[in-house]
């Protein structure tokens, strides 16, 4: 049996907990902050790469975790927005938890689901799904279905290395 959202929600809380730019809807969902969730990592990295140096090394260590860092802290969010673990308010309310709803089990398989889901996770594209389901021999209609569904490439725009940036910009 499927858990539910607020289940999943709940059993694994962030390292940092609740931020007070978190926000708890009606339902009990509460809703993170991608960016203020990530200015903590940020943080975190600073001062860890600060202590490895015996000094402050300042914005230079945020600048190397938004180059290093970045791209994987939001698609990681992202698939945990899709599956309905934790929701991210930087992303579409109507995707939370589209992965884990029977209407998308009941055009593609639960297995499929969760190979796409990792190999988007883990950076892929929407050709490298592609190529994946033709190469194993799976219904590429279900698989295009699901892609449009999860529209990756729109979710990027809003998602450019450079927001990041310019917010730390910003805090200087």
């Amino acid at each position: 049996m499927l858990a539910t959202i607020q289940e999943l929600t709940c059993a694994s809380e962030l390292p940092e907990g609740l931020l007070p730019t978190d926000v708890v809807r009606g339902d009990g969902v509460t809703v993170h902050s991608l960016t203020a969730h990530a200015l903590f990592a940020m943080e975190r990295h600073k001062w860890i790469e600060s202590e490895k140096a015996a000094r402050d090394v300042g914005a230079l260590a945020l600048r190397e975790w938004v180059d290093r860092y970045w791209t994987g802290h939001v698609r990681a969010r992202l698939m945990e927005h899709f599956y309905g673990w934790r929701c991210w308010g930087a992303f579409d309310v109507d995707d939370f938890g589209l992965l884990s709803r029977t209407t998308v089990e009941f055009l593609v398989d639960r297995n499929v689901l969760h190979d796409v889901a990792s190999i988007l996770g883990n950076g892929g594209e929407n050709l490298d799904v592609i190529a994946w389901a033709t190469a194993d021999g799976h219904d590429l209609n279900a698989i295009i279905w699901l892609l449009e569904r999860i529209d990756i490439n729109a979710k990027r725009h809003r998602l450019l290395t450079d927001h990041i940036r310019l917010f730390i910009d910003h805090l200087r």
